[in-house]
């Protein structure tokens, strides 16, 4: 039995030894020698070639490897644009927001709110020295700061103005008047003709007006503004911006 025993031994020895003999360099990381002891009790030698498993491994773990990293990119990247995305949507909110309240704060012109005044002699007046020429017809009236009765122009607030008037004389007699903002003298249009005729003068200002301001076209003296139906002297102005 011993003697047996010690047979099979020495044959699983000479069988490694034999294979180690012809394992020749980097193929012997390649090939596994396992004993085997078949059904006849005889010693069996099988030789596995991992060669392809090795490379079929290696692809495998090179293929999860890619992905893993890929995934962590793509991750990141979705994440750095949905945080850009989120950033600009925010810039724009505020922005339009900004804009929104800019809107609202804003005096912009419009029909109800922006100061406007037209109006226009329909006869003949005399006027006394710094008399205010009285322009009885208001064409348009907007904010109310023009009084047709007193021929005063009242700012209704804060803000730039232009402001014109036209006045035509008595035939071939002279007429002085002047644009006064309060009591100050803004400017004035002379008209002296040299014969029995009818002359017009114009002005047209731009004035800085705080609410209350009040600008009057007056004579200079003992003078006769000239109008009729057809409309020669006039008053007017309207806010441009506050």
């Amino acid at each position: 039995m011993l003697f047996m025993i010690a047979v099979q031994l020495c044959c699983f020895l000479f069988t490694i030894c034999a294979h180690v003999e012809d394992c020749i360099g980097q193929q012997c990381s390649e090939v596994v020698s396992i004993p085997l002891l078949d059904n006849m009790k005889a010693t069996l030698k099988a030789d596995l070639d991992v060669a392809e498993l090795n490379k079929v491994l290696q692809k495998y773990i090179q293929q999860e490897v890619t992905k893993a990293v890929k995934g962590t990119f793509v991750n990141q990247m979705e994440g750095t644009v949905e945080q850009i995305t989120d950033n600009v949507t925010r810039l724009m909110q505020l922005n339009v927001n900004a804009k929104f309240v800019k809107f609202q704060d804003c005096q912009c012109s419009n029909r109800e709110t922006t100061p406007a005044f037209s109006s226009v002699l329909t006869h003949a007046q005399s006027v006394s020295a710094n008399a205010a020429i009285k322009f009885d017809r208001v064409i348009i009236n907007i904010q109310d700061g023009y009084d047709p009765t007193t021929g005063i122009f009242t700012a209704p607030s804060n803000g730039v103005y232009h402001i014109s008037s036209t006045v035509m004389n008595s035939k071939g007699k002279t007429l002085f008047v002047s644009l006064y903002l309060n009591d100050v003298t803004i400017t004035s249009i002379w008209l002296n003709p040299a014969s029995q005729t009818y002359e017009m003068g114009t002005t047209n200002m731009i004035l800085d007006l705080k609410e209350g301001d009040k600008v009057t076209i007056r004579s200079r003296g003992s003078y006769t503004v000239h109008s009729n139906l057809n409309i020669h002297s006039s008053f007017s102005g309207y806010l441009i911006l506050k």
